[in-house]
């Protein structure tokens, strides 16, 4: 007696069900993963404004955009001025208003920034008071300070991983400050922003 196994066309129909299952769970597993990370930034940019707040209750001001100590200074690259800064150390040392630097999940690091991941890797901070004392005459950073943002800007550099500085930005908001809208599609063009202001965008009035 003959045990009977399987056909060729029954092996080949299994192989195309799991094809096709493969093909639908795969792209809803990144859409999840793509939103968990969205879900991540938020959270952090909230504890980190919290921690911004609390700060300014002690020191009569927002921290500065750099870090304490040498050795974890921002701007490590001699080309790179005190500009577009990552999330300060003021926050954690010598008083902990956060318990850690947070680091952006979307951040992609370049060739040159890899050896300095745990200043990198952190959100990127504005403090337009700091802006403003280096360029008092600028008119942009006036209105951000005194109308759009408030005194800070937080941003994450969202799922399509770019900072946006060179990109098109939609009719009245401009490079970094153009807002992520997951309505576009879960991987779109756009920066995770939470500003003193508003809890999740770069609001242009």
């Amino acid at each position: 007696m003959h045990k009977k196994g399987f056909t060729l066309i029954e092996l080949l129909i299994v192989v195309a069900i799991i094809a096709i299952l493969a093909a639908i769970a795969i792209p809803n597993f990144l859409e999840a993963q793509v939103r968990s990370k969205v879900s991540r930034a938020k959270a952090d940019m909230r504890s980190i404004s919290n921690a911004l707040e609390s700060y300014r209750v002690d020191a009569n001001g927002y921290p500065p955009m750099g870090d304490r100590h040498p050795q974890q200074r921002w701007a490590p690259l001699p080309a790179e001025p005190i500009f577009h800064s990552r999330i300060t150390s003021y926050l954690t040392t010598p008083i902990a208003y956060i318990s850690s630097l947070f680091q952006d999940p979307f951040m992609l690091l370049q060739t040159s920034q890899l050896a300095y991941p745990y200043i990198y890797q952190r959100y990127t901070y504005y403090n337009y008071d700091q802006y403003l004392a280096v360029n008092p005459t600028s008119a942009w950073f006036k209105q951000c300070r005194n109308s759009l943002a408030g005194a800070w800007l937080l941003y994450s550099w969202g799922p399509d991983r770019a900072g946006n500085w060179a990109q098109s930005p939609p009719l009245g908001e401009d490079g970094v400050y153009t807002n992520y809208d997951p309505t576009n599609g879960t991987v779109s063009i756009g920066n995770i922003i939470r500003t003193q202001n508003t809890t999740d965008k770069f609001k242009i009035q």
